[in-house]
């Protein structure tokens, strides 16, 4: 049995839940021995069980599907196999709703938390929240790695307020993840790692929070205050959604400032304001023509 059996998910989800093992033995209608055992691994635990088990818990799709998968079982939702012209299609499709989301950031991902597609907003986010990240770590979003983005030192959580808000909230959405991604776990316990090295132990706060699809940021930047809500999104019909779809992330101006910040985009190479000297009006021009790149599946 691996250390990362269904029962290590079952019992997170009771533990976080706050549910002894004697109650939900009760409302499972099984022994509290029962429990136990699958919890450690010592018994495997039927397909009914896992769905009943997650509905006492209140434990959202994604991780009931986690655990039937990590049983053996197939999830709940299915998922459909597309065609290379279909991927092409969908590719296309993903990169236009980036493009009229302009002049707002969007970016597409994977599983692997891996950039695909981005529009010209992100990149310029990117040039001026990730400001010591981008310099040794950032060539483009082709293959934009945005968990070793928020595990830097310099990177997205540099400028952050808060950031034990949105980073816990993140570390418990990756967390949950590498129950059906494992490959995800190195990075994941570098990241919780780099989190309590570098912004101590994490607040006490009770229950432990459940991801969300929306996050609300606050930045201190050069440009001054910069406040956003973003929101993560599947791009599939709800039968085709599975484990391993492309997600797009979308950023949205949460005040006046930041909207008109956002609007102008002062600079499109992400240098800070410049006071004595004129800005070279030709360069910068060009720079913000320059189109983003269209990335593709690997």
């Amino acid at each position: 049995m691996t250390r990362d059996h269904v029962g290590q998910l079952l019992k997170s989800l009771r533990e976080s839940s706050r549910i002894s093992q004697l109650e939900l033995a009760l409302r499972l209608n099984v022994s509290q021995r029962h429990v136990s055992f699958v919890e450690s691994g010592r018994a495997r635990p039927s397909r009914g069980l896992i769905e009943n088990w997650a509905s006492e818990t209140e434990a959202p799709p994604s991780l009931c599907n986690a655990a039937l998968h990590r049983a053996g079982y197939t999830p709940l939702v299915g998922g459909v196999t597309v065609d290379n012209g279909g991927l092409a299609e969908t590719m296309a499709a993903l990169q236009t709703m980036l493009d009229m989301h302009e002049p707002f950031a969007g970016l597409v991902f994977d599983a692997d938390w891996i950039a695909h597609l981005g529009n010209r907003a992100s990149h310029w986010l990117i040039m001026q929240l990730l400001p010591d990240y981008r310099i040794h770590h950032y060539d483009g979003l082709q293959g934009f790695d945005m968990i070793a983005a928020v595990t830097h030192k310099g990177g997205l959580l540099s400028r952050m307020r808060d950031p034990w808000g949105a980073g816990g909230a993140l570390l418990d959405q990756l967390r949950d993840e590498q129950w059906v991604r494992p490959a995800l776990k190195p990075r994941v316990d570098a990241y919780e790692a780099s989190l309590h090295q570098r912004f101590g132990r994490r607040p006490e706060g009770g229950a432990r929070r459940q991801s969300g699809p929306y996050l609300n940021l606050i930045f201190d930047t050069c440009w001054g205050e910069m406040r956003f809500l973003t929101v993560q999104s599947v791009f599939a019909l709800p039968q085709d959604v599975t484990l391993t779809s492309l997600r797009t992330e979308l950023w949205f101006p949460a005040d006046e400032a930041t909207r008109h910040l956002m609007q102008t985009q002062p600079t499109a190479a992400g240098d800070a304001p410049q006071r004595g000297s004129e800005r070279e009006e030709g360069s910068d021009a060009r720079e913000r023509a320059a189109p983003m790149g269209r990335i593709m599946l690997r």
